[in-house]
C-alpha cells in the first residue's frame, strides 16, 4: 500500500520519459497548480511564480530521459522549484545590493541636500537605459554587471570570442554613457556602474 501510494506517478511518468506528449500533460494538470501556490508562498508574486511553474515543466521536459520512474515525481519537481527560487533571490539580493551602493555612494558625495537627486528617477533612468540595449549587448551586460561572470565565462555560455564580449561591453558602457549625459549624470554613475567590468 504505501508502496503504491509513494510511486501513484509510476507509469504516467515512465510514459514521460518515452517522451509521450500526454503524459506530459496530465502531470502538468495534475502538479502545475500545486507548484503555483508553493512558489507563490514564497515569491510573493503571481507573474515569478507562474513563471516558476514554467521553468519547473521545461526543465522536465529536457531531461525527461533521465526521469527515474521509482522514484517520487512530487520530490523531483519541487526539488527544481525550491532551487529555482532560490536562485531568484540569490540575484534579487545581488540586484539590490548593487542598488543600494549606488544610492549609498551618491548620498555620500552629494554636500548639499537641497541637490539632492531624485534616487528613484535616476535608477529608473539607469534600468531604462540598459533595457535599450540591443539585446545581445543587453545580456552581455547583465551577465557582467548583474550576474557576476568573467569575460571568459560568459563566451563561453554563449559561444562567442572573449573580444566580442570586450567589444560588447565597451559598446554599452558608451550607449549608457551618452544617454546618462543628456541627464548631466555621468560622472558618477559610470564609475559606479563601470569600475568592476
Amino acid at each position: 500500500m504505501t508502496s503504491t501510494f509513494k510511486h501513484i506517478d509510476y507509469l504516467t511518468v515512465k510514459n514521460l520519459k518515452q517522451g509521450d506528449v500526454k503524459a506530459f500533460d496530465d502531470l502538468y494538470k495534475k502538479y502545475a497548480a500545486r507548484l503555483y501556490n508553493f512558489s507563490l508562498k514564497y515569491l510573493k508574486s503571481a507573474e515569478e511564480a507562474e513563471e516558476v511553474v514554467q521553468e519547473v515543466f521545461l526543465y522536465v521536459w529536457d531531461k525527461r530521459d533521465g526521469l527515474k520512474p521509482d522514484y517520487s515525481f512530487n520530490a523531483y519537481i519541487f526539488t527544481i522549484a525550491y532551487n529555482i527560487i532560490k536562485k531568484h533571490f540569490n540575484k534579487k539580493t545581488r540586484d539590490n545590493a548593487f542598488k543600494d551602493d549606488l544610492i549609498y555612494t551618491l548620498l555620500q558625495q552629494e554636500n548639499n541636500l537641497d541637490k539632492i537627486i531624485d534616487y528613484k528617477f535616476l535608477l529608473e533612468k539607469v534600468e531604462l537605459t540598459i533595457n535599450a540595449l540591443p539585446p545581445r549587448r543587453k545580456e552581455i551586460f547583465i551577465k557582467r554587471k548583474y550576474d557576476g561572470l568573467s569575460v571568459k565565462q560568459i563566451a563561453e555560455e554563449l559561444g562567442i570570442s572573449p573580444n566580442t564580449v570586450e567589444n560588447q561591453l565597451a559598446s554599452a558602457q558608451k550607449q549608457i554613457l551618452n544617454e546618462l549625459q543628456k541627464e548631466k549624470l555621468a560622472g558618477l554613475i559610470f564609475f559606479m556602474l563601470f569600475i568592476s567590468i
